[in-house]
């Protein structure tokens, strides 16, 4: 895992709970090995009474950044903005990441003659060519070593992390949905509806008029969600030359 030293607004990062006050508590950020402080009222949307029943010395928690103060070395963050998804996603990330560097150590260990490029660069080459390191794992066991070789990473090691993939790294699905609420009032309604809803790349099902289901599925939750807001946009815009209402609600 390339190692990040700059922390950045309303980044989700993992901390480690160092001391409880009544009024907060100091956190380590895992990632940055930077201290934070995250205050008694952004612990919880609730009123906090005692944050002990929220936090614990050594718990790990996931939380967002929101303020930073360079200048004092000062790091705000809040537990009470961070979603049971976004939790969900970041640490299923880190995870991948850590997972990630133990393959890649693997690799460069069954590499004969050691390579020029280090764990870390190749790394980061695949970060920015695939979008994370794990994909480019994916991508190994899917396509083979010269999908690696074609974007500029060494044979020696296109070839030591393909076959580490192909024994290690299994294609997962993201999925992710969500509440589309359609409501249409003209006298062709439920024609208009039916064409709204043939929707391709996703999944619809009806769940009692006026709501249905949307589901996308795909290789990256952030592929997935770009994927289902421009499906909603599309449904939205075409719904609205119709004299339709759309509403749609995420589902964590």
């Amino acid at each position: 895992m390339v190692q990040k030293t700059t922390p950045e607004i309303d980044e989700l990062v993992i901390v480690t709970v160092k001391k409880i006050f009544p009024y907060g508590s100091f956190c380590q950020m895992e990632e940055y090995n930077k201290e934070c402080f995250l205050h008694v009222s952004e612990v919880s949307s609730g009123w906090v009474k005692n944050i002990r029943n929220f936090l614990k010395e050594g718990q790990r928690v996931v939380v967002r950044i929101y303020r930073l103060v360079p200048e004092k070395n000062m790091i705000d963050v809040s537990l009470k903005r961070v979603s049971d998804a976004d939790t969900k996603r970041k640490l299923e990330g880190f995870k991948r990441d850590k997972r990630v560097s133990k393959l890649l150590e693997v690799a460069q260990s069954k590499m004969k003659v050691k390579s020029n490029m280090t764990v870390a660069e190749v790394s980061q080459k695949m970060v920015v060519e695939f979008g994370d390191a794990f994909s480019g794992f994916e991508v190994a066991a899917a396509d083979g070593e010269s999908a690696l070789a074609k974007v500029g990473i060494p044979e020696d090691w296109a070839a030591a992390i393909t076959g580490i993939a192909k024994d290690n790294i299994k294609k997962q699905v993201r999925r992710i949905t969500g509440i589309l609420t359609l409501q249409c009032t003209g006298e062709d309604g439920i024609n208009t509806i039916k064409s709204l809803l043939a929707i391709d790349g996703a999944e619809v099902a009806y769940l009692g008029a006026p709501n249905y289901l949307l589901a996308v599925e795909g290789d990256d939750f952030k592929k997935c969600e770009k994927k289902m807001k421009v499906i909603v946009e599309s449904v939205t815009k075409t719904a609205e030359k119709k004299a339709c209402s759309v509403k749609f609600a995420r589902k964590e």
